[in-house]
């Protein structure tokens, strides 16, 4: 820990008292010392000193402060410094992004699982079945295209068409199909000390959005993908057909495919306004992807009838969605959840916005924890790896609501 990121660090602790100061409504003593840090913390300008600061903050929030218990409170005092050392002396190694084309399923997986949101199967839990009468749906050709930028436009074209179809209006007090996948970096991430940068190919938003603006009301959003077969066909009818070729499949819900759309689809929401629906298309196999609370539901292997039914099921649902100034705070609470927690992703949030937006919706015994980890994520631009003392004073026996 240098002194630059003491210094930076200082501010942060300081946003993290306010905002914990009105929402679990401290006790007068602990409200004195939260007004003396504040007129000391620009004082500070030695590394011992923000320690010192550091593990007064801490045992301030636990409430050790006012224990009366001296042999415990000289326990945690030791325990936290020596963490705190530890965390100062910690080396801070550059990241290098990772763009989300290069995301495995593997590591997906592992981001889910870190963020403690579980992946349910849509076609189990809620199969989409298109009733009759239904308009039927056609496959799109991207085996015509040299790669899937060079067909992007006219696959986003094929969308449009087919949810006209459904009943979805496009034009003025309707929705706009905007073409992102030159749009670069809309969804800049972080987690687990890796940023992860990158974006969708197009969407369904609101018309009269400029595309900046578009990618942060996305209703319905899309990402081309070929299938291995489809590149195959290409080099066949170019004459490029190389032997020995493997034999080449559909599009599968695995792999880079799933890795980049599960997140480009947390990238989404850390950003956008509404819970969008993801599609990874070839343009005959649909997946779709979306998350509800602390689940992400995906429809894998779908039938372009049974995607299009869907997206034209969220695009209808709420005649508000064509407000090109809807806010995340104007929608119902349970379409909120999903948003409020990953805007923690975002690579340049204000700490302070964060802390506000997001530690109060939190139970009480989780807000510390949560705090510290906003903390360290702003001022490293990376989560850190806490020492093990320091996890167990942030986890064990935290203090409850005031009530």
């Amino acid at each position: 820990m240098s002194i630059a990121y003491s210094v930076q660090l200082l501010p942060c602790l300081s946003a993290m008292f306010a905002v914990l100061a009105e929402s679990t409504q401290m006790s007068t003593p602990l409200e004195k010392f939260e007004q003396q840090y504040a007129a000391e913390v620009m004082k500070v300008d030695a590394d011992e000193d923000l320690l010192k600061r550091l593990e007064r903050g801490i045992r301030g929030l636990k409430g050790v402060a006012q224990s009366t218990d001296t042999q415990n409170d000289a326990a945690w005092r030791l325990e936290v410094t020596e963490s705190l050392k530890a965390l100062r002396n910690q080396p801070s190694k550059a990241m290098v992004p990772q763009d989300f084309s290069r995301v495995g399923s593997t590591q997906a997986n592992r981001v889910l699982a870190s963020l403690e949101i579980v992946e349910t199967v849509g076609n189990v839990i809620d199969p989409i079945v298109v009733n009759e009468p239904a308009p039927a749906s056609g496959d799109f050709d991207f085996s015509a295209y040299v790669n899937e930028n060079a067909g992007t436009l006219d696959l986003l074209k094929h969308h449009q068409i087919e949810l006209i179809k459904f009943g979805v209006q496009f034009g003025r007090g309707a929705f706009t199909m905007y073409d992102l996948h030159d749009h670069q970096n809309p969804f800049p991430i972080i987690h687990g000390g890796q940023e992860y940068h990158g974006g969708l190919d197009g969407g369904v938003a609101p018309h009269g959005l400029s595309v900046a603006s578009a990618a942060n009301q996305l209703r319905v959003a899309y990402e081309h993908k070929q299938s291995s077969a489809q590149k195959q066909r290409y080099r066949e009818n170019h004459g490029d057909m190389a032997q020995g070729q493997r034999t080449a499949g559909p599009l599968t819900f695995s792999g880079s495919g799933k890795g980049q759309s599960v997140i480009a689809t947390l990238g989404a929401y850390a950003y956008n306004a509404w819970p969008l629906l993801l599609d990874l298309t070839d343009g005959e196999v649909h997946h779709l992807i979306m998350i509800r609370d602390d689940e992400l539901i995906y429809w894998d292997n779908l039938t372009p009838q049974q995607a299009y039914a869907k997206q034209s099921e969220v695009l209808l649902s709420c005649a508000t969605l064509v407000n090109r100034k809807l806010k995340m705070t104007s929608i119902p609470d349970d379409l909120q959840r999903p948003l409020k927690k990953l805007r923690a992703l975002q690579v340049d949030s204000g700490l302070f916005e964060q802390l506000n937006g997001i530690v109060p919706d939190l139970p009480c015994e989780e807000r510390l924890a949560a705090s510290y980890e906003l903390i360290s994520t702003w001022a490293h631009l990376q989560p850190i790896i806490l020492p093990p003392p320091l996890q167990k004073f942030l986890t064990d026996d935290a203090a409850p609501c005031a009530h």
